[in-house]
């Protein structure tokens, strides 16, 4: 699905891990859960240094700070073994309560899932996609329908007239048997001319004693053509519809486009959602689990210098950081609904209880960008520019139609036929075919409005829808523009809050662990300084994690921005390059 040849594939390496980045990275889990419950001066770890502009940034300790709760797992529950080996009941018994708080969203069947994984069932099953995807081909079928008004049409009609009522002179009959017979084709011509040819049978049989011929054959063979000369005359009117048409299915083309975008830039923004939500669950548990310890002290030392009332305020901190837990817990949850209803698998659904595990970790390469090169790849490449020029080329069609409709009427019409007479239809038929008695007509029919004032109201009406759908496009066209400024923007101010965010979480993480070295005796004062510190450094940590998450996202939108995801996720369109 995604190219690798592409030039913007650089700062997506990350999506795809080797088996020994993963293994590195399940290493590093252990201490990522275990690390936090470390007492004093046990674990002295070397202090990562501020990181200056253009420095890359620690990719394994950024990770280090926020782990999957799954992912991370496997290697916390070797390092337990390792610890109850050491006989570290502390360290032991705080990673065992952070394991405890986090399972609530570790379920027995479970998915593990990468975002191009994702991606392919978003766009295989996703009901928006198959919903906007008939649009095209319905628009084809009335591109056939305008187009089939140039098609010949075959045309027959019979008549049986008796006739028999009283006559009072001897030179007309009272009893008249007819039997009329036609047929033939007609045809509407681009110039806006309609031609016919056809055969007529007229057979006559009557009591009158003085017909000849009794009963009579007459065969015509007729030719009717009708060309306007004003109104509706021309190529440019009469192909008009099945232009309009064109441009319906181009635009129904274009809005299916922009639906596999949107699918694409939500169900990667789902992804990473719920990357975010795991691990801010993980930061949470650690908090808990770090909240219920201090509470325990504190209860132990109820008899000695910690009050009820001090002891209640430390209770109600820590159920409003259960509370809190609570909601982000259910984050996970929605984040997994959200990505499932994207992706609309049959493997998968709303109702079944399964945990999905992301596979892939955020990309934490600067992306590079261009402003201008960005504005003109977009003014190339969106779907929503290229919709509107459409509209306004339509608009301008509907203006010519509307100008056609205020002319006058002014047909001229000819209409010659070949008569033969017979006793028999195939004699009468001969005798047509030899063209002895031809006779033609010509004429004209003029019509018009007295006033006019209908086509020129819809003249008038469809002058301004063009300027509308001017105004229109130039509007599209600074939108798509603002969005690219934006969503550049939003690529480097997401990245620069990353360094200065992980940055933080070190400090924070640094801090307390300088106040768990001083701490001489755990009285209330020393107790609330660290959960204080260990509470900044959770927020740090999250601050961190929305950086990066947004910082992913930020790439995918500027994608979305510049008209080019489709081509970013390597995906073609069926119709890519139909007209």
């Amino acid at each position: 699905m995604r190219r690798t040849d592409d030039p913007t594939s650089a700062y997506r390496i990350f999506r795809s891990y080797s088996l020994t980045a993963m293994a590195l990275l399940l290493s590093l889990g252990a201490s990522s859960f275990a690390q936090g419950a470390e007492p004093a001066g046990t674990n002295a770890r070397k202090v990562t240094p501020v990181l200056s502009q253009g420095d890359s940034l620690p990719i394994e300790r950024l990770r280090w700070h926020t782990p999957d709760p799954s992912i991370n797992r496997e290697a916390a529950l070797k390092r337990l073994e390792t610890l109850r080996e050491r006989g570290e009941k502390s360290r032991v018994k705080f990673i065992e309560r952070t394991l405890e708080i986090a399972s609530p969203i570790c379920r027995q069947e479970i998915l593990e899932l990468s975002l191009e994984a994702a991606l392919r069932r978003a766009l295989a099953n996703n009901y928006a996609i198959d919903v906007q995807r008939f649009n095209p081909a319905v628009e084809t079928t009335r591109v056939i329908e305008a187009e089939a008004a140039f098609d010949a049409t075959f045309f027959a009609n019979a008549i049986k007239n008796n006739i028999d009522r009283p006559t009072a002179s001897a030179l007309q009959a009272n009893d008249v048997d007819l039997t009329s017979l036609a047929a033939g084709i007609r045809k509407a011509l681009p110039t806006g001319a309609t031609i016919s040819a056809s055969w007529e049978l007229n057979r006559t049989k009557t009591t009158l004693s003085f017909q000849t011929i009794n009963p009579e054959y007459v065969t015509g063979l007729v030719l009717d053509i009708r060309q306007p000369l004003l109104r509706n005359f021309g190529v440019d009117v009469t192909q008009s519809i099945i232009r309009l048409r064109k441009n319906d299915r181009r635009v129904s083309k274009y809005a299916f486009h922009r639906q596999v975008r949107d699918v694409l830039r939500q169900t990667e923004e789902a992804y990473w959602r719920l990357v975010q939500a795991r691990a801010d669950v993980v930061i949470s548990a650690r908090l808990l689990a770090q909240f219920e310890q201090i509470l325990v002290f504190l209860q132990a030392r109820r008899d000695f210098d910690v009050n009820a009332v001090q002891l209640s305020a430390t209770q109600a901190n820590l159920q409003q950081e259960r509370t809190a837990f609570v909601r982000r817990l259910a984050n996970v949850f929605d984040a997994e609904d959200q990505l499932i209803a994207l992706m609309n698998s049959d493997d998968i659904d709303l109702a079944d209880t399964i945990e999905i595990i992301p596979t892939d970790l955020p990309n934490l390469t600067r992306l590079v960008v261009d402003p201008l090169a960005e504005v003109q790849s977009g003014l190339e490449h969106r779907p929503e520019i290229h919709e509107q020029e459409l509209r306004v080329a339509s608009a301008r069609i509907a203006v010519g139609q509307a100008k056609s409709a205020e002319l006058p009427r002014f047909d001229l019409t000819f209409r010659t036929a070949s008569t033969g007479l017979a006793t028999n239809s195939a004699e009468s038929f001969d005798n047509a075919s030899t063209y002895n008695f031809v006779e033609y007509r010509i004429g004209v029919e003029i019509e018009m409005p007295i006033g006019n004032r209908g086509p020129r109201a819809v003249y008038r009406r469809s002058q301004l829808q063009h300027e509308q759908q001017v105004a229109a496009l130039k509007q599209t066209f600074e939108e798509v523009i603002l969005d690219i400024n934006l969503a550049v923007r939003q690529v480097a101010t997401t990245f620069d809050q990353i360094a200065p965010s992980f940055e933080s979480a070190e400090a924070r993480h640094r801090e307390v662990d300088s106040i768990v070295a001083r701490q001489e005796r755990k009285d209330l004062n020393t107790l609330n300084s660290e959960l204080a510190a260990r509470r900044a450094l959770a927020e740090s940590r999250r601050a961190m994690l929305r950086a990066v998450v947004d910082y992913n996202i930020a790439v995918v939108n500027l994608e979305r921005a510049k008209g080019t995801l489709l081509r970013y996720n390597n995906v073609v369109l069926p119709f890519d390059h139909d007209s």
